[in-house]
């Protein structure tokens, strides 16, 4: 029996950006493993890389806008058949850019009472009871 690919998950970075009340979420493309589910925005963190550099490479790279990552938020495990990651949610804000989608299909600003209704992936959807027990979104002042 050959080693469980569950017992070495994949390390992913999510940002949360957020607009006062709502949750910025992109739909990943057809082309790709998920195909046309919705996430918080990231990506895979490569070897020797720190994770919130890889965010912002990621973000950089799939929607044109430069971030800052303001504060840890969460790590949630997902295991799905021989597919398992463990997936970094950092609240981020925009420092600059215009937004692009050079990977994603589309984007929406939703409020976090609206995720249940929303094809999230699975590791996206373990962060929304976390989100709801928020009072408010983080607010970052100053660059």
């Amino acid at each position: 029996m050959g080693e469980n690919i569950a017992s070495r998950p994949i390390e992913v970075t999510a940002a949360l950006l957020n607009d006062g009340r709502r949750v910025f979420i992109a739909q990943r493309p057809s082309s790709k493993e998920f195909a046309l589910q919705w996430e918080f925005p990231g990506g895979k963190v490569e070897a020797g890389e720190k994770r919130e550099a890889s965010l912002v490479r990621e973000i950089s790279e799939e929607l044109c806008l430069d971030i800052a990552v303001r504060a840890f938020f969460r790590t949630v495990s997902f295991e799905q058949n021989d597919f398992a990651i463990n997936l970094h949610a950092y609240w981020c804000s925009v420092k600059g850019g215009k937004l692009c989608l050079r990977e994603h299909a589309a984007y929406r600003w939703v409020k976090v009472s609206e995720l249940w209704e929303i094809d999230l992936t699975g590791a996206d959807r373990l962060l929304i009871p976390f989100l709801e027990r928020l009072d408010d979104f983080p607010e970052f002042s100053g660059e």
